[in-house]
């Protein structure tokens, strides 16, 4: 029978119109583009890996038994090239003409566990060829969604059944050099086989996240906090408790192109895309759409719980979907789309954060290293900004008086007697930073401060508030930056509740005063009363404390 044309056409048309109905998908097929390579699976995924590669310039190592023959010209009608042989016969042959395939440029498939077993056992047939043609060995696995599993044969054979989904992934690539140990590689090639087989035919189909994160080779994670700068200070620490745990992961950021500054040249980061609110075509978010589809999220996080952030959510089409509960919650029907982590109403919004990491295992201490990297030439086009304004680097005391909300700003009257304070009793050069969407009134600030309002890009601003001996600043991106750089700072807060959305820790000393209706969290609050409470005596004399101490610490060096 085996040697029946006829029956060899039958099982080719059965494999072809299953073929026909199947949904495929392959999670990172960025490493089938290393050519040449060795694709190596176990036995039993024969056929949905001879239905996911069609046409691939693919040659298959194929036994010389009788179900061989059958199997070869299966694979030959779906594209492959073939060459027979086995470890038991014609071994030898079939791998040289198999190694010549390789120098002329074709990637080759081998069973590991070879075509008799012992099941899930890699054969050292496929470790010498990898270490004689010196290209990458790429350990492979494919499954479907609803199959047939021939449990009585020795390497349970896997049949899909039509209209499933097979779903296909690749692990790191494995180089085989003469100096390696081979029992070392072929445990390490049997550990990612073992691993990508139990993802592909488990846990890619459970809801099971943290196994699905676990045994994935290589997620990618999608943070969606678009901005303003406070919320990216306060959503940076997830990043490398998130990296630290799952190392393999690739990590990517959404965010507002205006504040992509912040986030450029984080190690922990892979991958920036950019949103441009200005922009509200229809062009920029397909082309936004196609960008976030291509890379095929595994996992998205919306740390932002509003109607945009739940649109890119949606738009990313991640497999799994989490959000932060920070600041008040999902809102704007964000709950539609992502699963809550909650966390008390008491948390800071980065302990919140942090607590979706402690949800995927991490953990959740706060750790504000490395997460805004600064250039060597962001630091002397900023000093050279100062310099040319005779700004003594020893002495600068920044000051930030805007705010996004006109109820979270400090009187400018106050901040200019305050400058004046500090400029006249501690010899200090104040200087005033901000953006021109702060509105701050540049003439009560004229004789009393350096006015270098507009005049830093964000990255230089951020290396500004890195050497500043002291900030001064209301609750805004600025003071939130400072107190990521442990920076000695002294925030002015009013509405807000400062245990929530305030500075968190760091070197950074709150003045805030409670009254009855504070937290009220009103941008346009006409009476001020929380803020006007605040004097420039007790303003004054925290930072003249912190400001002496520092001076203390430099005679003292």
């Amino acid at each position: 029978m085996y040697n029946n044309k006829y029956f060899t056409m039958i099982i080719s048309l059965i494999c072809y119109i299953i073929n026909k109905t199947l949904r495929t998908v392959s999670l990172n097929d960025t490493i089938r583009y290393t050519k040449p390579s060795i694709y190596s699976f176990w036995h039993g995924n024969l056929l949905p890996m001879m239905m996911f590669n069609q046409n691939n310039n693919i040659v298959v190592m194929v036994s010389l038994s009788d179900d061989g023959e059958i199997l070869s010209k299966v694979l030959e009608d779906f594209g492959y090239l073939i060459v027979r042989g086995s470890s038991n016969k014609s071994g030898s042959k079939a791998l040289i003409k198999f190694m010549e395939y390789a120098r002329n440029g074709y990637n080759l498939a081998i069973a590991a566990d070879g075509p008799r077993g012992p099941y899930h056992k890699l054969k050292v047939g496929v470790i010498y060829v990898a270490k004689k043609t010196k290209i990458p060995l790429i350990p492979i696995s494919c499954s479907s969604s609803k199959k047939i599993t021939l449990t009585k044969t020795w390497d349970n054979t896997v049949i899909p059944l039509p209209f499933s989904k097979l779903v296909q992934i690749y692990g790191k690539p494995i180089y085989i050099n003469n100096h390696d140990n081979i029992e070392e590689k072929i445990d390490i090639v049997e550990k990612q086989l073992n691993q990508l087989f139990e993802f592909t035919n488990k846990y890619y189909w459970s809801k099971d996240l943290l196994k699905y994160l676990e045994y994935h080779p290589s997620p990618k994670i999608l943070i969606i906090q678009p901005g303003r700068i406070g919320d990216i200070i306060f959503s940076l620490p997830i990043l490398s408790k998130i990296k630290k745990k799952y190392s393999n992961a690739s990590l990517s950021w959404l965010v507002d192109s205006q504040y992509f500054e912040i986030l450029e040249g984080n190690i922990w980061l892979d991958n920036i895309f950019l949103w441009d609110r200005k922009q509200i075509s229809y062009r920029h978010y397909k082309n936004l759409y196609r960008q976030l589809r291509n890379n095929k999220f595994d996992l998205s996080i919306d740390l932002q719980c509003l109607a945009k952030s739940a649109l890119f959510v949606k738009l990313a089409g991640s497999k799994f979907k989490i959000a932060s509960s920070a600041v008040n919650g999902m809102k704007e029907f964000s709950w539609l789309f992502s699963k809550e982590i909650k966390a008390p109403k008491t948390y800071h919004c980065i302990n919140c954060n942090l607590k979706v990491a402690k949800y995927l295992g991490c953990e959740d201490k706060i750790d504000f290293a490395n997460s805004i990297m600064i250039s060597e030439t962001s630091f002397k086009s900023m000093e050279s900004k100062l310099l040319q304004k005779k700004i003594n680097f020893q002495k600068i005391i920044g000051i930030h008086a805007g705010a996004t909300w006109a109820s979270k700003r400090w009187s400018i009257y106050k901040f200019a007697i305050l400058a004046k304070k500090l400029k006249v009793e501690l010899n200090a050069d104040v200087v005033f930073i901000g953006i021109k969407s702060d509105n701050i009134n540049k003439e009560v600030i004229k004789n009393v401060g350096v006015d270098m309002i507009d005049k830093f890009s964000l990255k230089e601003l951020c290396a500004f508030l890195k050497i500043c001996k002291v900030f001064i600043g209301n609750e805004s991106g600025p003071i939130h930056i400072a107190t990521a750089f442990n920076t000695h700072a002294v925030a002015i807060l009013g509405p807000t509740n400062s245990n929530r959305t305030g500075p968190y820790k760091g070197n950074t000393k709150v003045l805030q005063h409670h009254i009855d209706c504070q937290p009220c969290r009103n941008k346009n609050c006409k009476k001020l009363t929380c803020m006007e409470n605040i004097s420039v005596a007790e303003v004054f004399e925290e930072v003249k404390l912190k400001f002496t101490n520092f001076e203390n610490r430099i005679q003292g060096e």
